[in-house]
């Protein structure tokens, strides 16, 4: 009755407004929950993650992509997950030197600018490298190792024909794979520096308006293995220098 009183023109207007003021504030709220998603690694946030590839200053150039992949989920202050387990991450190399003639140290810098969510989206990163370990090994099953470890990876058939193994009668019984052993070197948020890798050192500072992590090496090249795990600390964004006026 009322939209009849109304008429045709006047009630379709009203309706028109009407579905548009339901439909405004649910995009507002969707574009919140994205800008808030981006906006919740708070600085000092640790990403606990490991290398997808292995990196070698003699191999690598500058410019050269480096990826990684969270191992453990990231989550806001308010308990919200940012960056689930698995997450690629992607960043570059800043610097790759081998050591040579009148070169003190080999380096290798790293530096990590984004996250892609599985779901496609992406999350902007400023972070350094706050600490870098082995890659995990891993443990052996309930039944524990094999009474002989040295036959343990030697069961293939050798280029002479024989086998390396135990013999025949013996069947070598192999050891299953539980997971990474924690009795290795662990990173934990507090870590810092290089932890159970000899003779490099890591050190971070601020360059191309981004923070750069280099592990230097007194050895002719740094190398780090595919699975070196890493605990990548998220920074303030760097201020930006106000424009100086000339007289």
């Amino acid at each position: 009755m009322f939209f009849r009183r109304l008429g045709p023109t006047l009630a379709a207007s009203l309706l028109a407004v009407t579905v548009a003021a339901i439909g405004t504030p649910t995009q507002d709220n969707t574009a919140g929950r994205i800008g808030e998603s981006e906006d919740s690694l708070t600085p000092g946030t640790p990403i606990f993650a490991t290398l997808n590839n292995g990196l070698d200053s003699k191999k690598t150039k500058k410019g050269d992509e480096v990826t990684a992949h969270t191992t453990e989920a990231v989550r806001s202050a308010d308990a919200r997950t940012i960056l689930p387990r698995g997450t690629k991450l992607v960043g570059r190399v800043t610097d790759a030197t081998a050591r040579s003639k009148g070169d003190g140290q080999s380096a290798l810098g790293l530096t990590f600018e984004r996250a892609i969510l599985k779901e496609g989206g992406e999350v902007q990163l400023y972070a350094r490298i706050q600490a870098i370990t082995t890659a995990a090994s891993f443990a052996v099953g309930e039944g524990g190792p094999p009474r002989d470890t040295s036959s343990m990876g030697t069961t293939q058939t050798s280029p002479m024909g024989g086998r390396s193994g135990p013999p025949a009668s013996q069947p070598p019984q192999s050891p299953s794979v539980t997971g990474p052993d924690q009795s290795g070197p662990t990173l934990t948020p507090n870590s810092r520096g290089v932890i159970g890798m000899r003779g490099l050192t890591l050190s971070t500072a601020p360059a191309e308006k981004v923070l750069v992590s280099t592990i230097t090496s007194d050895g002719k090249n740094v190398h780090l293995d595919s699975g070196t795990r890493m605990l990548i600390v998220t920074q303030q964004p760097p201020r930006e220098e106000p424009a100086t006026q000339d007289n």
